[in-house]
C-alpha cells in the first residue's frame, strides 16, 4: 500500500518527524524526533543508535508507529529492508538530505543505523 502522494511529499519533506509507538493499553509513548528520507515512492527511517534506539525497539517489536510531520499525524506499519540495494540508496537519500550537518550524518549512514533501515507504510483506515 502506498501513501497518498501529498502526505508522502509533506512527510517526506520534512528535516525532522516525531515518531512514537502504542503502549499496550492504547495510549502513546513519548514522541522522539528523527530523520526521514525519501527514495523513489519510499519513506525511510532509520534508528541513529542502532537496534538499542528506545524508539526502534517498541515500534519494532509490533511493526507498527505513530508520525508526524508538516500538519499530518498517522499510523504506519513499519517494514525492515535488509538488502545492499536498499540500503544504498537510502544511505544516498541521507547524504543527499543531511549533507551540510556531517557530524549529525555520520551515524545515520554507519552500519549500525543501516541494520535497521525500514519502510513506512500508511496503515489502512
Amino acid at each position: 500500500m502506498s501513501f497518498d502522494p501529498e502526505i508522502r511529499d509533506r512527510i517526506g519533506a520534512a528535516s525532522e518527524i516525531q515518531i512514537s509507538s502504542y503502549r499496550r493499553d492504547g495510549s502513546l509513548r513519548r514522541w522522539t524526533p528523527i530523520w526521514v528520507v525519501r527514495s523513489g515512492d519510499e519513506l525511510y527511517i532509520r534508528s541513529a543508535f542502532g537496534t538499542e534506539g528506545g524508539w526502534y525497539r517498541w515500534a519494532a517489536a509490533k511493526q507498527l508507529a505513530r508520525v508526524r510531520a508538516d500538519g499530518v499525524e498517522t499510523d504506519v506499519s513499519l517494514h525492515l529492508e535488509a538488502d545492499a540495494d536498499t540500503n544504498a540508496a537510502v544511505d544516498a537519500a541521507y547524504t543527499q538530505k543531511y549533507r551540510s550537518m556531517p557530524s549529525a550524518l555520520a551515524p545515520m549512514v554507519a552500519e549500525t543505523a543501516a541494520a535497521t533501515t525500514t519502510r513506512l507504510e500508511p496503515v489502512p483506515a
